[in-house]
């Protein structure tokens, strides 16, 4: 696997943390992009950079616990 620099984790940890917050008040489908971009003070490019969608996210997280479990 590819070694991440250090933006790189923070950047998809924060919008990892903010989705998983964002989940906790409202339904999966009514999450956006945007939100997260605005909540996590990044900017859309940089998000897409990072991920395809928001479906992707949760891929990521997903596959974060199944690799510890």
């Amino acid at each position: 696997t590819k070694k991440q620099d250090r933006r790189t984790r923070y950047t998809k940890q924060a919008i990892k943390e903010t989705f998983l917050e964002l989940l906790k008040q409202k339904n999966f489908t009514k999450i956006t992009v945007t939100e997260i971009c605005k909540i996590s003070e990044i900017n859309r490019g940089t998000f897409y950079l990072h991920y395809y969608d928001i479906h992707d996210v949760l891929e990521d997280i997903l596959g974060s616990v199944n690799y510890f479990v």
